[in-house]
């Protein structure tokens, strides 16, 4: 009995122990697993991530020369309560402050920093994409005011247009968020844009992040560069014939196209009203938002008669030899007359379209019918819009062909009562020029990813065959003696054949019927004739201070872009043929830039020699610091790197400003962005005079006044 309890008791300390041991293990456990549960909630807490934007692609010419790239800004968030809060010196103090650094005038700051029912304050565009200058100067004046926890810096991309206006309703511009808003810039602005990045980093309490904490969960990507078949040349020819519309007739608005007809690219396209894409703000919403080019349908008069003679010769409706009374038509009881008002008596369908007889063009419409007169219409591609990839395109205004009554059908056949745009007049005419081919015309030639691989390239493409080659070349014929009938005539280049068309339309009026002396007045023709490599459309909208024909106002516009455009492409005069009359976009090498920082000026000048790059240091001495653009990206072989060095700027505020002589207008901007300069350029082309001596050492944020100059004129 006793060994029995004895034995009991044993079993019961066993158990005891077990238990205690299992008791003992488990709160081990608990306090393990509340360990690791209260260690990943103080992470979550302290750990955070953040955005990491992308930089902009940059858009160039067809020659590799950038029109559009992207430089380090920053974005300045006010926070007003805390401002406000301050007191009313201080808040005063902030804002004339802010007036004298941006610009602006101070009540207007005073105005916008008293806001209420506002906490985070970012005011466009005064804070908005500023430079590192300008950003360092009101950090400065809010350090100076014990404001400096009310202001929030965020490091983003300025968009610059080194060439101002040039081009910009084919570039576009980006809006304040940094999205593409116009031309090329919306239009791929999937391709410029870029992938945001993310970096996952441990913060303080004040929210700054620890150091060597951050870790990058996602890549950036850099947005891809866009090349166009703009040819900068030709486009300065089309801008300066455009300014001297301007200057002598004050348009409501004018446009000039060139374009290579055998592919459809588009070498230089210019309009008016024109804008700074880099101060758009500035500028209505009509002028930003209409491509005269491409947006806007127009009646055109006789340069539509291209379609009319087409569709009658290739349907056999008529013959060029046949005869017609000219002068005066009766349509249903209607009188239509010749521009002349008396015609030129009994002449050839053939002397209609050289003479642009209207009368002649309403017979040679009832030849042929309104079902075919409306198949080339569509075979032309003018009843739809051409597919240009800009966004914003228009397209044609026509009649139903089932409710068509003779008057409005005989006044189609010249070109009255439709209505089409510039571009898809372009395109019908590029036809004519090609043999036969009905093009789609576009601006972007290939899309080429930071690494350098191409991941869209474009390649001509063929709507439809629109008429036979022997048709088109009837018509070419006779578009030749159009323009050569009298070598006074203005679209007359000596030594080539150009085929062309005027045109002389009137403007219709809201309610009805026209709008008395006020007309549409336009040019389209290609050259070499036979041999085409050019094609030009020329429109003008309500010209002032001329007399009102196509042939006086837009024909000398086409002549002058013509005449430097041959001479430009050195195509050969008297109709001769180019061993390759399609190819115009050169072929261009690429390498990758180098890094060079650390090194001294000597050595990072012959790397960036061996690898096919040109160096253009700030200062001779010191060790590279800085270099623009930045290390690992794809440039044209022969490309000019920036380098900055540790002899150029200073920790004082202080940056010794560079010999910016003999540099474009592109590597200027960027030199001085690079130092903490502003510029302010003068003219256009390459630098010929600065305001301050190069050595010398000014505070960040000083206004350099630089004079431009091209190597030769336009004119």
């Amino acid at each position: 009995m006793k060994r029995g309890r004895t034995v009991f008791r044993a079993y019961l300390v066993r158990g005891s122990f077990i238990a205690l041991f299992m008791v003992v293990l488990g709160r081990v456990g608990y306090v393990q697993s509340m360990d690791s549960f209260l260690r990943g909630k103080e992470q979550r807490q302290w750990l955070t991530e953040e955005s990491v934007m992308p930089m902009r692609g940059s858009i160039y010419d067809a020659n590799g020369d950038e029109l559009a790239f992207s430089t380090p800004a920053y974005d300045l968030d006010l926070y007003l309560p805390g401002i406000q809060g301050a007191g009313f010196n201080k808040l005063r103090a902030a804002a004339d402050g802010l007036a004298s650094i941006t610009g602006a005038q101070p009540s207007f700051m005073l105005k916008q920093l008293s806001r209420s029912q506002v906490s985070w304050l970012r005011m466009y565009p005064y804070m908005v994409h500023v430079p590192l200058a300008t950003k360092e100067r009101v950090l400065a004046l809010f350090t100076h005011l014990g404001l400096y926890n009310d202001i929030n810096p965020y490091k983003t991309y300025k968009r610059v247009y080194p060439d101002g206006s040039f081009a910009a309703h084919v570039v576009g511009f980006v809006d304040q968020t940094g999205a593409g808003a116009a031309g090329i810039e919306l239009q791929y602005n999937h391709f410029l844009a870029g992938t945001p990045g993310q970096v996952q980093f441990m913060q303080d309490s004040m929210g700054d992040p620890l150091p060597f904490r951050s870790v990058v969960t996602k890549p950036v990507q850099n947005g891809d560069s866009v090349y166009l078949t703009i040819d900068a040349a030709i486009q300065h020819y089309a801008e300066a014939a455009l300014a001297t519309i301007e200057r002598r007739f004050t348009p409501a608005h004018a446009a000039i196209i060139v374009a290579d007809p055998n592919t459809g690219a588009i070498l230089a396209m210019a309009a008016l009203p024109n804008f700074n894409p880099g101060q758009y703000w500035t500028y209505p919403a009509a002028t930003l938002d209409t491509n005269w080019a491409i947006s806007a349908p127009f009646e055109p008069g006789s340069t539509f008669k291209v379609v009319t003679l087409t569709g009658a010769l290739a349907s056999h409706s008529i013959k060029l030899n046949q005869t017609y009374m000219s002068g005066v038509d009766y349509v249903n009881g209607v009188p239509i007359r010749d521009w002349n008002l008396w015609g030129w008596g009994r002449i050839t369908y053939r002397m209609a379209m050289i003479y642009s007889s209207n009368t002649g063009f309403i017979h040679i419409g009832q030849a042929e019918g309104v079902p075919t007169l409306y198949k080339y219409i569509h075979l032309f591609g003018m009843d739809q819009p051409t597919g240009i990839d800009l966004p914003g395109e228009g397209t044609s205004l026509l009649f139903n062909p089932h409710n068509l009554n003779p008057v409005d059908f005989a006044t189609m056949t010249f070109g009255q009562g439709l209505a089409v745009t510039p571009i898809q007049q372009l395109a019908e005419v590029g036809a004519v020029a090609n043999g036969g081919h009905l093009m789609t015309p576009y601006v972007v030639q290939k899309v080429v990813a930071p690494g350098g691989r191409i991941v869209y390239y474009r390649r001509p493409h063929i709507v439809r065959r629109v008429a036979p080659a022997a048709i088109m070349n009837e018509v070419t014929n006779i578009m030749i003696q159009d323009v050569n009938q009298d070598p006074a005539l203005m679209a007359y280049v000596p030594g080539y054949n150009v085929a062309g068309k005027t045109g002389t339309a009137q403007i219709p009026k809201p309610g009805g019927g026209y709008m008395p002396h006020k007309y549409n007045l336009s040019f389209v023709g290609f050259v070499p004739a036979h041999h085409p490599a050019l094609e030009i459309f020329v429109t003008v909208s309500e010209p002032h201070n001329t007399i009102q024909y196509g042939n006086d106002v837009a024909s000398p516009a086409a002549k002058f872009v013509l005449q430097k455009a041959l001479s430009y492409l050195r195509i050969p005069p008297h109709g001769q043929a180019l061993a390759n009359p399609a190819t115009f976009l050169a072929v261009t090498a690429y390498t990758t830039i180098p890094d060079v920082q650390g090194l001294s000026v000597k050595s990072a000048t012959q790397l960036l020699k061996r690898a096919g790059l040109a160096a253009a240091a700030v200062d001779a001495s010191g060790t590279v610091v800085r270099e623009w653009p930045q290390p690992g990206t794809q440039v044209a072989s022969g490309t000019q790197v920036v380098i900055a060095t540790s002899a150029s700027t200073s920790l004082s505020g202080k940056v010794r400003v560079p010999n910016l002589k003999g540099m474009p207008m592109i590597e200027a901007v960027s030199v001085c962005s690079l130092l903490g300069l502003q510029i302010d350029p003068k003219g256009d082309g390459y630098v010929v005079q600065q305001s301050i001596s190069p050595g010398r050492e000014v505070p960040l944020g000083t206004i350099l006044i630089t004079r431009f100059a091209p190597i030769s004129t336009v004119y």
